[in-house]
C-alpha cells in the first residue's frame, strides 16, 4: 500500500470518529443528558459493573480518538473500533424497542447500513494507521519483515 492510500484510509477513520462524536453530542443533548450511562460492562461471573462510561465520558473519548487518528495513531484507531462495536452492539436493543414506532424494516435498515459504514471506515482506519507506520520504518531505513528474512538467508 502506498503512502496516499494510508493517508486516505486514515482520513475515513477520523472523519468517521468525527461524525461519531457529533452525533453523539447531540444524542446526549436531546436525550437524557451527559450524565446518563451509556456504555456499561458487566462480569459474567459476579454480575457486578466492572466499567460504566456516561454519555459524557463517551463523547469526550470518541473527540480525543478523532484526534488520536488524525494524528495516526494506531492504538487510537484500534481502541475507536472497539468502542464502537461494543456501543453498536448495547445500542442494538434500544433499536429493536424504537423500530416499531419509528418506520419498522426500514429503521433497522438504517441501523445496520450505518453500522457496516462506520465498521468499513474505522477498519480502513486501523489499516491505514499500520500501513502508514510501516512506510515511515521503510523510509527511515528499517526493512520489512519479510525483507529482514530474506537478507538474512541470502548472507
Amino acid at each position: 500500500m502506498n503512502e496516499a492510500m494510508a493517508k486516505a484510509f486514515i482520513v475515513c477513520g477520523w472523519v468517521a470518529a468525527g461524525l461519531n462524536f457529533l452525533g453523539n453530542l447531540l444524542v446526549a443533548t436531546r436525550v437524557g443528558g451527559l450524565s446518563q450511562p451509556v456504555l456499561r460492562l458487566i462480569d459474567p461471573r459476579t454480575g457486578a459493573e466492572f466499567v460504566r462510561l456516561t454519555q459524557g465520558e463517551l463523547t469526550v473519548v470518541l473527540l480525543i480518538l478523532a484526534y488520536a487518528i488524525y494524528r495516526r495513531s494506531r492504538v487510537a484507531a484500534i481502541a475507536m473500533l472497539i468502542i464502537f462495536a461494543m456501543t453498536r452492539v448495547d445500542s442494538y436493543d434500544v433499536a429493536e424497542r424504537l423500530a416499531p414506532t419509528h418506520g419498522g424494516a426500514s429503521f433497522m435498515t438504517s441501523f445496520w447500513v450505518s453500522t457496516a459504514i462506520f465498521m468499513t471506515a474505522f477498519i480502513l482506519a486501523v489499516i491505514g494507521t499500520f500501513a502508514w507506520h510501516a512506510h515511515q520504518g521503510r523510509k527511515r531505513g528499517i526493512p520489512r519483515a519479510d525483507e529482514a528474512s530474506t537478507a538474512r538467508v541470502l548472507r
